[in-house]
């Protein structure tokens, strides 16, 4: 019974942190059709920036994250303006974008690695102490990253279908030509989904360097299970990639505590693959955001 529910608590507290991760991934692909390698250097960016502000500038956490998010939706929003939107209006604009975004990812790595080095860095917890009740046994900090997760897809879920930004992107992710149609603007429409799903990520990016240690390179692993649980999820579908996630995260802390950490990635590819061949649209595809 105490090794269930350690498990459970394990793979809870994991796929919080996947589910804000992918969810970022899974916004952008479903309003923009834009599939973003660059996802895990995004989330880094962001863990990254919040430890600058709270061990440079001396600012707390609240504030040094806040800050951190308005910059990473700063820049979303002028790397959409100045580089995507030219590419987009091109022939063939997919793998152009692809290659574009692979490169810029590969390019910021350097620059964080240049600038902060290649030594280990996290993020303090937010609460200390722990949890006790009979047989569980959970850390506070633990139990707000949980809280924080849900608590963030409810406002996601509340701005994507109530207010007005979010019914013109579920509805670009629709219909395209028919949101063009009825006067949503595409292009500006485009750019907020796309600073927005920045920010979301660089948050995600803290929430996890709270949890585990940063470098520069460890991005491209985060990307790599964020791309896993967006496609097992179905590919533009929020509600889908909440879904794996859990799924993923229960599946890793059961394989780490049975079989050890290094079984985690071959069971996941090839459970990956088995969803894949029994519903090729992923768990809720065909429906976006």
């Amino acid at each position: 019974m105490k090794e269930f529910i350690n498990i459970l608590i394990s793979g809870s507290i994991s796929g919080s942190l996947y589910a804000c991760m992918a969810l970022g991934l899974s916004m952008v692909y479903g309003v923009t059709r834009i599939f973003n390698f660059g996802h895990g250097i995004v989330a880094v960016s962001g863990g990254y920036f919040t430890w600058l502000f709270m061990n440079k500038a001396g600012f707390s956490m609240i504030p040094a994250i806040g800050i951190s998010m308005v910059i990473m939706f700063g820049i979303g929003l002028a790397l959409y303006r100045i580089a995507l939107s030219p590419l987009l209006k091109k022939e063939n604009w997919e793998f152009s974008v692809i290659i574009f975004l692979l490169g810029l990812g590969i390019f910021w790595e350097n620059i964080l690695l240049h600038t902060f080095g290649p030594r280990v860095k996290d993020i303090p917890d937010f609460f200390d102490g722990r949890f006790k009740m009979g047989l569980v046994r959970i850390n506070y900090h633990d139990i707000s990253l949980i809280v924080i997760v849900i608590l963030f897809v409810f406002v996601l879920n509340y701005l994507i279908k109530k207010t007005w930004f979010g019914q013109a992107m579920r509805a670009i992710a629709q219909d395209m030509d028919g949101a063009r149609i009825v006067g949503i603007n595409l292009k500006k429409t485009f750019g907020l989904a796309f600073a927005l799903a920045t920010a979301i990520t660089g948050f995600s990016g803290i929430l996890l360097a709270t949890k585990f240690y940063m470098t520069p390179s460890v991005g491209w692993a985060w990307m790599v299970k964020g791309f896993v649980i967006v496609v097992f999820g179905g590919l533009g579908s929020i509600t889908g990639a909440i879904y794996a996630a859990f799924i993923m995260g229960m599946t890793e802390a059961t394989i780490t505590f049975f079989l050890g950490p290094m079984w985690v990635w071959p069971i996941w590819f090839f459970l990956f693959v088995i969803i894949l061949l029994i519903r090729p649209n992923g768990l809720m595809g065909g429906r976006t955001l």
